[in-house]
């Protein structure tokens, strides 16, 4: 059992070495970007990449859900999956290119940056998922460390030397991801498991039958997590978007830490499923990862009036206040993320779809209600109730097959602690010794529930 949870330290830890390039070039990129652009040109690029995201799973067909699950089984026929899974995906990026482009003509703005840049991302997560589900977990963090310097060098070469502003900003996302594609099917040698022989239409409906279920899934998770947005554009405008979209950038680093233990968790729980303490297992991680959600995301609480001071150009400065719901938010969805997992591990994905769609319905209906009260805050809100929901519904179904046992007195402990410390950043950021009394309090169970974990007798 220890050696289980040793595998995933390990592949954890090469997610963070590979991946951590992005979470490095997220976080000190943001100063050049609203330096450079306008919080209404801000607001426009971060539409153009909610619509790449929620165009990913329908133009793919969510294949690559498909291609990671099955080349984790021993028995899986490798080249056979590589190839029908490129097959669908080149469709897919050839289609979205090539109607991007045709758009131009019509003079719709920025379809070439969707449509290009939405093949290229279509491509990387095929080639990925496949490295990652083959257990070539490095090279798979290496491409990740590939896109993050191409797209800060063209960041810089673009939008600092040639000044192209927004223009530059998309072509070095295009960029940054084709590059990446290039480097898996160069160094991972890709090309050899490509066999037009082996495209089968009873292979592609098989996989059609896993991946197809998680489309509405994605559709629906992207309207959970990222409609507000253009609600936000309807009743706020713009500049609304560019300060909401500045505001999620501190609780998306979260999130990409979180996915670097996710990557490596998704490859551990289809082997914790074949044990027998399997619920013991899922619920000592899962109290784990909450517990830290929380806490770090306290941390940022603490702190963060003062970071955003000096973090952001003048006129973003205000996005502070978001922030405190919008970690709230992070924080239930990377747990509701975690639960997702039990769903892919037993080959149930059709669930998946039932929970995230009563998380969109109250999300977007809040939404319509809260944004026009309350601006941005509202959207901040309406998600951290949608994602709520899905968490709590995503734990009652799973328990059908794993059952997880929530450690309540440490998380509520937790939840008060952040809760207090979001109150006095809002009422009094000075209030440095009250901030630290708080976080030794959280630290402290937190620890204990540590040391308690040690002592469990996992062969029981």
């Amino acid at each position: 059992m220890k050696t289980i949870f040793s595998k995933l330290l390990g592949n954890t830890a090469i997610f963070a070495i590979g991946n951590g390039a992005t979470l490095i070039v997220s976080f000190f990129m943001v100063p050049v970007y609203t330096h450079i652009l306008s919080t209404s040109s801000f607001g426009i690029s971060d539409l153009i990449n909610t619509t790449v995201n929620m165009l990913l799973p329908v133009v793919s067909l969510n294949i690559f859900a498909a291609v990671f699950r099955w080349t984790l089984d021993e028995e899986t026929n490798e080249l056979e999956i590589f190839s029908n899974g490129l097959f669908i995906t080149g469709i897919g990026a050839f289609t979205s290119i090539i109607i991007g482009l045709v758009l131009i003509l019509f003079h719709v703005k920025y379809t070439w940056a969707i449509g290009i840049n939405l093949g290229g991302v279509v491509l990387l997560n095929h080639f990925q998922n496949f490295a990652r589900g083959t257990d070539r977990i490095k090279l798979y963090a290496l491409s990740g460390v590939v896109s993050s310097v191409v797209n800060v060098l063209s960041n810089v070469v673009l939008m600092i030397v040639f000044k192209f502003g927004l223009t530059g900003y998309l072509i070095s996302l295009i960029l940054s991801n084709y590059i990446a594609v290039l480097f898996l099917i160069v160094f991972g040698k890709l090309y050899h498991y490509w066999s037009r022989a082996l495209i089968s239409k009873n292979v592609i409906r098989k996989m059609l039958r896993f991946s197809l279920p998680m489309i509405p899934n994605a559709f629906t998770w992207w309207m959970t997590n990222d409609a507000s947005r253009l609600i936000i554009l309807m009743f706020v405008g713009p500049a609304g978007n560019g300060l909401f979209a500045i505001a999620n950038k501190i609780p998306s680093m979260i999130t990409t830490v979180f996915n670097l233990f996710q990557n490596a968790w998704q490859i551990s729980a289809v082997e914790t499923s074949k044990e027998k303490n399997v619920s013991r297992i899922y619920s000592i991680t899962f109290n784990v990862v909450l517990g830290f959600l929380v806490f770090g995301s306290t941390i940022i609480v603490s702190m963060i009036k003062l970071f955003m001071r000096y973090y952001v150009a003048p006129d973003f400065f205000i996005a502070w206040e978001f922030v405190p719901i919008l970690l709230l938010t992070v924080t239930f969805s990377n747990a509701s993320a975690f639960l997702g997992t039990t769903y892919l591990v037993a080959m149930k994905t059709k669930g998946l779809f039932t929970t995230t769609i009563w998380g969109t319905i109250i999300n977007l209906s809040l939404s319509f209600i809260l944004i026009p009260l309350f601006g941005v805050h509202g959207a901040a809100i309406s998600g951290a109730l949608g994602f709520l929901v899905v968490s709590v519904m995503r734990l009652k179904q799973t328990a059908r097959w794993i059952r997880i046992r929530i450690k309540w007195g440490l998380q509520l402990v937790l939840i008060v602690g952040y809760s207090a410390m979001t109150v006095i950043e809002y009422i009094s950021a000075n209030a440095i010794i009250l901030k630290i009394f708080v976080l030794i309090i959280m630290a402290g169970f937190l620890i204990v529930y540590l040391k308690s974990v040690r002592k469990f007798n996992f062969n029981k």
